[in-house]
């Protein structure tokens, strides 16, 4: 925790500021700045969260102060505004992980292992179906 302290305290504070995502691709992430300045920035790796800082996001943004360098926008900023209990309905949502990706409330959870296999797990799991509800493998154990 000190060394991010002493990083903290070493950035010149000026060099911070509030921006708006304009675009985002693989070449880096534009945005405009309070000034109506566009500058093209890196992403800190920690930032670059799924589903990714898009459009219309508000970011810190680190600018340097020499022209040659690119801006860095250090992560989104969730603004009070912003639904964060899930009332946002998208299209389609891709939650990406390299070896395994766990959903977990309570004692129930549900984990997908890059080896193709799905555990779940709870007290009690009820499947509902208004048509067919088909169970379909190589093979089917029961109890």
């Amino acid at each position: 925790m000190e060394d991010l302290t002493q990083l903290i305290a070493g950035i010149d504070a000026d060099a911070l500021c509030r921006a708006t995502v304009v675009t985002s691709d693989s070449e880096g992430v534009l945005v405009t700045t309070p000034n109506g300045e566009l500058v093209t920035c890196d992403v800190l790796e920690s930032a670059a969260v799924r589903p990714g800082i898009g459009e219309g996001d508000e970011v810190l943004v680190w600018l340097s102060r020499a022209a040659a360098e690119r801006g860095v926008v250090l992560g989104r900023i969730r603004t009070a505004v912003r639904p964060t209990t899930g009332t946002e309905t998208a299209d389609e949502l891709v939650l990406e992980a390299k070896t395994r990706l766990t959903l977990k409330v309570g004692d129930g959870s549900i984990t997908i292992r890059d080896d193709g296999k799905i555990l779940i797990k709870g007290k009690d799991l009820v499947s509902h179906a208004e048509r067919a509800n088909r169970i379909k493998g190589g093979s089917v154990n029961i109890n």
